[in-house]
């Protein structure tokens, strides 16, 4: 597809949408290299991005959020049409690398590059029960009346409660905090299936069985980054501005009583409180440092999902008025919920002694307005798609107090999120 580089003279057209539409039959047919996909059924939203009018990005990873943030300077275009919704006017949507660094490790990300935002040829949005599409004013635009393929493909199964490489990884990140180099550091591990998927059937079963995460989905061409993320980076609506500390985590019982012994061992117990609280005072000190005026803490709570669930606590507050949403993006990016503490000294840790390449893989994901709104995920529960094999994510703080074992135990729980999604676990 042909990218607009003067984007003084690019007009976008609205129009409310009154047939009803199947935003993956969408990406299933959508011949785009690039597309993005969007969905928190819970809250009501769920939009697809084809093409790209304009894109600002970036392969050097050290330099992604000042590159991308170079660009947007320019970034101008009327949208004319039907009146609607702020969500329906034009889009960026995108994300980051997580490390700074050139990793030369699987799985392969070139694709990707260090970071990037884009602008679609084709925006198709349901908002507050209504659907809109917003496309340059040339587009060809696609047929909204499809219906989904629901063949989900072929997956080998791989048994990813087993890692020694990992166990020896947890305690070496033990003896740096041992030896007192780092307070915290993230461990992460990757588990590969031989897997030949339909990417639209996979995001399908995501959002049905994780309806309060954000499913999310990036493509260049036969790559898809995709996964459902629970975790909040941040969420920006004019100066209002809301973010969590998700850290600690026990796994979900089916039986209630089992469930609840779970949840009231995870608030009782000191290592996963001692984790938590590390991720809340950093978030309040970095968005305290970015300017932000911050309302008053509530107590952590639990957050629970299908599988897992987490100690959780939500942190909002006020912007100034000089800040956007890709300010706070860098300022809190990495947490130390997905790197640790010091942040630079545990992300070089990360980067030197894991045995892939991140990529994208707890970075930012998601999308924002040409006037600072949006919402950015941190990019968990996720998996590489190629056109052979899957790769997943998962990782687990490490503290001093960690069992690698336990540790261990709780990537396999986090891998699940998927795995169910494919019906590879109980």
């Amino acid at each position: 597809m042909k990218t607009l580089t003067n984007s003084r003279n690019l007009t976008l057209v609205r129009k409310q949408v009154d047939q009803p539409v199947d935003f993956l039959a969408l990406w299933e047919q959508s011949p785009h290299y690039q597309k993005s996909y969007w969905a928190i059924p819970d809250e009501g939203i769920e939009f697809i991005a084809l093409g790209s009018a304009l894109h600002f990005g970036t392969q050097e990873r050290r330099t992604r959020f000042d590159s991308v943030r170079e660009g947007l300077r320019d970034l101008q275009f009327d949208v004319v049409g039907e009146p609607g919704p702020d969500l329906s006017a034009g889009i960026l949507v995108g994300g980051f690398s997580f490390s700074d660094r050139e990793i030369e490790r699987h799985p392969d990300w070139k694709v990707f590059g260090g970071g990037e935002l884009v602008l679609p040829e084709i925006f198709v949005v349901r908002c507050h029960g209504s659907t809109w599409i917003t496309h340059v004013d040339n587009a060809e635009l696609p047929d909204l009346s499809p219906s989904l393929e629901q063949h989900l493909g072929h997956v080998s199964s791989v048994d990813h409660r087993n890692d020694k490489a990992y166990l020896k990884l947890v305690a070496r990140a033990l003896e740096e905090i041992h030896n007192g180099n780092m307070d915290k550091v993230v461990t992460a591990r990757s588990l590969s299936l031989p897997a030949n998927l339909n990417s639209a059937a996979l995001l399908e079963r995501l959002k049905v069985r994780h309806p309060s995460c954000a499913t999310f989905a990036i493509a260049r061409g036969d790559q898809v980054f995709l996964g459902s993320s629970p975790e909040t980076l941040i969420k920006m609506n004019g100066n209002q501005v809301q973010t969590a500390a998700l850290a600690g985590s026990r796994p979900r019982h089916e039986h209630p009583g089992a469930d609840a012994r779970l949840r009231a061992e995870l608030l009782a117990s000191p290592k996963e409180r001692h984790e938590h609280d590390i991720v809340v005072k950093d978030i309040k000190e970095s968005l305290t440092t970015a300017g932000v005026r911050l309302d008053s803490l509530s107590p952590a709570g639990v957050m629970k999902l299908r599988r897992i669930q987490h100690l959780h606590t939500p942190i909002s507050g006020l912007v100034p008025d000089d800040k956007d949403i890709l300010d706070l993006v860098r300022a809190l990016h990495p947490t130390p919920a997905v790197a640790g503490l010091p942040r630079q000294t545990a992300q070089d840790w990360i980067d030197e002694n894991e045995t892939m390449d991140r990529g994208w893989y707890a970075a930012p994901v998601g999308w924002m307005t040409p006037n600072g709104d949006g919402e950015f995920r941190v990019a968990l529960r996720s998996a590489l798609l190629t056109s052979k094999a899957l790769t997943l994510f998962a990782g687990g703080g490490i503290v001093d107090g960690a069992e690698p074992e336990h540790e261990l135990a709780e990537t396999a729980t986090k891998f699940e999120a998927l795995l169910g999604a494919l019906d590879l676990t109980p």
